[in-house]
């Protein structure tokens, strides 16, 4: 019967793609290893590795196998952490996922929450934009992530996180950023840097909103992040549409400046899988993480946005 070991050893040896490497990570003789794959292989009736000269390569049965193998040696890895935590603090590996920009304002006050209050958990941060996100969180590839409304709630528990306001962002010698609030309408024209994936996120919220009010928006250029859309904004390239945290130093420096979108927010919530019971560390994650967001947002380091 296929056991955790021969998972572990065929999730090895498809990273090393070399027995010999395997074996040596491994600290098992390389028969040893070629029997265990053998085994793996015959009861699962496929090929996971063509073997070669120089190694052995995964087949596409063993690339199937591999997320999935992987999520269980994390889970198993999880359970044991958790009956140990019974009796102690919460401890064992954590993945978050969150998007670029979001993970560039948070991760640091995260991971010092984490240390202080959390010194048994292990966090990772994935980054990545909601629609690939809600695919890791479903596959098992993260245990929680922050996505962006709306999004199909099947098989989610979710927890609402925040509110936030959309910007019209760029140089704060732009004289379109003159206003206080500026109308959807007034984006008629403006040359815009579309930042992260269209039908995705703010660009969801941008182009519904622009549809809506009959707006043709003028897209000059195309990128994943903001930090690429902060230099082209500096070089006079365009504007950009965006929440205003994204850009919080340069506010303060005068830099640029962030004037809100009359209509348009980002709905964000907090989510973890439904049918796989949360780790112990899990669960208090997620605990820390809302404090952090709460302390963010009230000590004004999250400007035009609000807690649910």
């Amino acid at each position: 019967m296929m056991d955790l070991r021969q998972l572990r050893y065929f999730v090895v040896l498809a990273t090393q793609q070399h027995y010999g490497r395997a074996a040596s990570v491994l600290h098992v003789a390389q028969p040893a290893l070629s029997r265990q794959i053998q085994l793996l292989e015959d009861e699962l009736g496929v090929q996971l590795f063509e073997r070669h000269a120089r190694g052995a390569t995964p087949t596409a049965e063993a690339l199937f196998l591999l997320e999935r193998a992987s999520f269980l040696l994390r889970y198993a890895e999880q359970m044991k952490q958790d009956m140990t935590a019974l009796q102690r603090d919460a401890r064992g590996p954590v993945v978050i996922g969150m998007s670029p920009g979001l993970a560039q304002l948070l991760a640091v006050p995260l991971t010092k929450a984490v240390h202080q209050n959390l010194p048994g958990v292990r966090l990772r941060v994935e980054e990545g934009f909601s629609p690939a996100l809600h695919s890791m969180l479903l596959q098992g590839a993260l245990d929680i992530a922050v996505l962006n409304g709306p999004v199909q709630l099947s098989n989610l528990v979710s927890f609402p996180l925040l509110n936030e306001g959309i910007c019209l962002i760029g140089r704060s010698d732009d004289p379109v950023l003159r206003s206080r609030k500026i109308s959807i309408q007034k984006l008629e024209g403006v040359p815009l840097v579309m930042t992260g994936l269209a039908k995705s996120g703010v660009r969801l919220e941008l182009e519904a909103g622009a549809a809506h009010a009959g707006v043709t928006l003028n897209q000059v250029v195309e990128v994943n992040t903001m930090e690429v859309a902060k230099r082209l904004i500096l070089e006079k390239v365009g504007l950009t549409v965006h929440f205003a945290a994204a850009v919080k130093q340069e506010l303060e420096l005068g830099v640029l400046a962030a004037v809100p979108i009359e209509g348009l927010r980002l709905r964000r919530i907090l989510a973890r899988v439904a049918d796989r019971p949360p780790s112990k560390a899990t669960e208090e994650l997620i605990r820390i993480f809302h404090d952090v967001v709460r302390q963010e947002v009230q000590n004004g380091h999250w400007p035009n946005a609000s807690l649910f």
